[in-house]
């Protein structure tokens, strides 16, 4: 069964009085312990499109399934707590929050989702230092580089072990160097938790580690096509 799955999607935002079309009718299947990175200029859709599936905005039409849960089949309560199970997010401007140190960042959602503090302390001290960061948990974001800053936003991700991480353009606001050294951390810890991390992206960098890549031009799906993993 596919982790993602899309059937017709379509999404129109009204500014004013002018209907300004975002997508219309993506079908694709997004596969489990993949490394899919859906690609595209600016204004392609792409951002529109890894929001519908994270469920931060809604369709207008067509079937959005993940984990084989339909999204529109969940009222707003519902999928807030189905997004917190389920979906980890990566932001393209990292959205740590800047009064808690690394270790109380990553840990938050795990307060959300009722996690024992015991069980979230051995969590959060094992993701910091999946993520080479075990010497800097008591740091604030203002006290790591980007590089640092981003491998945190990853820890909170994957720390409530879920079954798809989404990723906004998580290279965008890094060098090419640590760009890289970021795509080999994710791509690593894609294989070791066995989980779906899907990706919007024109980052050259970023596209030739997918091992699926899904081309967006003005909203519409271009061709699915292999990459090179």
């Amino acid at each position: 069964m596919p982790t993602v799955h899309l059937v017709d999607v379509c999404k129109t935002y009204h500014l004013d009085s002018v209907a300004v079309p975002a997508l219309s009718g993506i079908s694709a299947a997004i596969q489990p312990d993949c490394f899919t990175v859906l690609a595209g200029p600016s204004g392609s859709g792409k951002t529109t499109l890894l929001n519908l599936i994270g469920g931060l905005d809604r369709a207008d039409s067509g079937r959005i399934e993940i984990a084989g849960q339909v999204l529109d089949a969940l009222d707003d309560d519902a999928l807030s707590d189905f997004r917190a199970r389920h979906i980890g997010f990566v932001f393209q401007h990292f959205n740590l929050l800047p009064v808690l140190s690394a270790y109380e960042n990553v840990e938050y959602p795990l307060i959300l989702a009722g996690v024992s503090r015991a069980a979230r302390r051995q969590r959060v001290r094992d993701m910091l230092a999946a993520v080479g960061l075990a010497e800097r948990m008591d740091n604030r974001p203002g006290q790591l580089s980007g590089g640092q800053r981003q491998r945190v936003a990853i820890a909170r991700a994957l720390v409530g072990r879920p079954a798809l991480v989404l990723a906004d353009e998580p290279t965008a606001n890094l060098d090419s160097h640590t760009g890289a050294e970021i795509i080999a951390l994710m791509r690593r810890l894609q294989r070791e938790h066995a989980v779906s991390f899907v990706f919007s992206s024109h980052d050259a960098q970023v596209i030739a580690a997918a091992d699926a890549l899904l081309p967006l031009c003005d909203g519409r799906l271009q061709s699915m096509q292999e990459g090179a993993a």
